[in-house]
């Protein structure tokens, strides 16, 4: 399957996740390797997953690691990607080995300016940008215009507000390098509900 915008999903946790979105077309799959969150994905499940997939890029999410932990991790794991939830110190991306997919946090209170000069200051040191929000739900007036800047102007993939009702317009309007979305549990062991992620690969399928 090819889908006509590129794909992140994160937090992929069980093997039933990782090889659905690798068959729908999805370029990069996500790892929570967070090493203080009692959600990260365990070593043996990682490596079952890996073992399994192909045809598919793969990130590992990490929050305050330090970068030779980063790197180790990459090389153990064959990671293609690292994803920072925080932004890092310049010196430290640097260190690391990986391309880096930067998160960044938009909200109400968010002031455009300073978080295009922020992600200047980036753009040269990561591969991407992924733009989340706690505040926003969906994406309208109130945020388009400044989520436009900034896809304009930077690599970036929209992780919030995503639904099969206004992809496209997302898609047309934005214009953005891709979108995120985010893996989930298994409702038991190999049974898994993926009917609002197949709405939106419904949506963005190649025809």
């Amino acid at each position: 399957m090819s889908l006509r915008t590129s794909v992140i999903v994160n937090g992929i946790n069980n093997l039933s996740d990782a090889r659905y979105c690798a068959g729908m077309g999805v370029d990069v799959i996500g790892f929570n390797l967070k090493l203080d969150d009692p959600e990260r994905l365990q070593p043996e499940t990682l490596k079952e997953i890996m073992g399994w997939v192909a045809g598919v890029k793969t990130a590992g999410e990490f929050l305050r690691a330090r970068p030779d932990i980063i790197n180790e991790m990459a090389q153990e794991y064959k990671l293609d990607y690292i994803q920072l939830d925080v932004p890092y110190l310049i010196d430290e991306i640097e260190e690391i080995n990986q391309p880096v997919i930067q998160k960044v946090f938009i909200n109400k209170d968010t002031v455009e300016s300073e978080l295009l000069e922020m992600m200047e200051l980036y753009s040269p040191y990561v591969h991407s940008f992924i733009i989340f929000s706690d505040d926003f739900t969906t994406i309208d007036d109130t945020n388009s215009r400044f989520l436009e800047a900034i896809t304009k102007k930077f690599k970036t993939y929209i992780g919030f507000g995503i639904d099969k009702g206004n992809i496209n317009s997302v898609l047309n309007n934005l214009k953005p390098t891709g979108i995120g979305l985010q893996g989930g549990h298994e409702i038991k062991p190999g049974l898994k509900d993926f009917d609002e992620l197949a709405e939106i690969f419904e949506e963005i399928e190649e025809n």
